[in-house]
């Protein structure tokens, strides 16, 4: 019966942190993106403003 119960707690904690690294791992990914959007658009003003020069 302890055995079991040693298991399952295994099971639970294994599974929950597989979850948890999937979700910083999607989100670390779309903040990624957001950064180099927000890059690109600098760069891209950066070069508008000095062609205007």
């Amino acid at each position: 019966m302890i055995r079991l119960i040693s298991v399952a707690v295994f099971l639970l904690l294994f599974s929950c942190t597989v979850v948890k690294t999937q979700h910083h791992i999607t989100l670390d990914h779309n903040i990624t993106i957001k950064i180099e959007k927000e890059v690109n658009s600098f760069l891209d003003d950066l070069y508008e403003e000095e062609s205007s020069n």
